[in-house]
């Protein structure tokens, strides 16, 4: 139990002894990352839709069977990549007037399916609010298009509309700081017992 408070004792002081270095690595991490999230790392803005993938129905049969639920389950990630096909991606690029190609696109854009559903959610990021917008329309337009070409029995329905994103989704201000003023706080002490143990060996 001694030895125990000893030790206490001993990191206490090893800590007040470099309390500047501690305060100063701990201010510049926490600085850099203020720096860092509201002047140099641009805002980029997430529009997003999501479309029900079903069969063409009539007024005759509006009714889904087991089997066509499973059916259009199953056929989800090929509408997955249906929309990141390059020409579909170009279309929509050219028709949003965004000067883009299918690499940058595909870099930013985000489709998933929600599990067990005939749900896809379709989202693009950009640095422009309006351009992420523009082209998650003319995205969902294409794909349509295309979907009744290769499923002429299939349905995309658009379940929610696309946007204008208001508030930037990245960077998040407030957790960069905070991972920052931490791992600032953590390297500084770290650094601190090293220069105590490497002190002491050299004695």
């Amino acid at each position: 139990m001694e030895d125990q408070l000893i030790s206490i004792e001993e990191i206490i002081k090893i800590l007040k002894k470099r309390r500047k270095i501690i305060v100063i690595i701990t201010l510049l991490s926490t600085l850099a990352s203020v720096v860092l999230s509201f002047f140099v790392i641009e805002p980029k803005y997430e529009a997003s839709t999501k479309l029900f993938i079903g069969k063409e129905t009539t007024e005759a049969n509006q009714s889904y069977s087991q089997s066509d639920v499973i059916m259009y389950q199953t056929l989800m990630k090929t509408y997955c990549e249906v929309i990141k096909t390059n020409d579909l991606i170009l279309k929509a690029a050219k028709e949003a007037n965004i000067d883009l190609n299918a690499e940058e696109v595909l870099e930013n854009l985000s489709v998933i399916t929600i599990a067990d559903t005939q749900i896809l959610e379709v989202s693009f990021k950009s640095e422009n609010a309006k351009e992420a917008r523009d082209l998650i329309e003319e995205i969902t337009k294409e794909f349509i298009k295309i979907s009744k070409e290769l499923f002429p029995n299939g349905n995309v329905k658009v379940l929610q509309q696309v946007s204008l994103p208001e508030k930037p989704v990245s960077p998040n201000k407030i957790i960069n700081i905070s991972i920052a003023f931490l791992l600032g706080l953590i390297v500084s002490i770290a650094l601190s017992f090293l220069l105590e143990f490497l002190r002491k060996t050299r004695v």
